[in-house]
C-alpha cells in the first residue's frame, strides 16, 4: 500500500501547486496545461479513495489518465524547450515558472506522471 499512497500524495502536491497557480496567483494556464489538469485531478480522486479503501485493484483504471497527462505534459515540455518547432501557439515558449533555467511545469507535471507510472506499474506487477 506504500506504492499506492506515494502515488496519491505526488498526484496530491500535483492538483495543489496547479489550484495555487490558477487560483491563488491568478496565474491562467493555457490549453496544454488545462489537459494535464483533466487527467491529474480524477487521479488524485480517483488514487485517494483506493488509498482509503486499500483497494489497489483499482490500478488498472488509472493508466488511460497517467498516459494522457504524460504524453501531454512531454509534449509542452518539447513546446518550451524547442520554441522553433511552433508546437504551442499560446505562449509556451516563455514558461510562468523555471528552476535553474532549466525545469519547468510540465517538466515536473510529466515527471510526476511517469513516477505515478511506475509507481503503480511495480503495483499492478504485485498484485497480479
Amino acid at each position: 500500500m506504500g506504492r499506492l499512497y506515494t502515488a496519491w500524495v505526488i498526484a496530491l502536491v500535483g492538483c495543489a501547486v496547479s489550484i495555487y497557480f490558477g487560483e491563488i496567483l491568478w496565474v491562467e494556464p493555457c490549453r496544454l496545461c488545462w489537459y494535464q489538469r483533466m487527467a491529474l485531478f480524477p487521479l488524485a480522486l480517483i488514487l485517494g479513495m483506493a488509498v482509503y479503501r486499500g483497494d489497489a485493484s483499482v490500478v488498472h483504471y488509472l493508466w488511460p489518465f497517467i498516459i494522457f497527462g504524460a504524453l501531454i505534459a512531454l509534449y509542452q515540455s518539447l513546446a518550451i524547450h524547442y520554441p522553433t518547432l511552433g508546437v504551442c501557439k499560446q505562449g509556451c515558449s516563455e514558461p510562468i515558472f523555471s528552476l535553474f533555467n532549466l525545469f519547468t511545469f510540465p517538466d515536473f507535471s510529466a515527471t510526476g506522471f511517469v513516477v505515478i507510472g511506475l509507481l503503480l506499474l511495480k503495483k499492478s506487477n504485485c498484485s497480479g
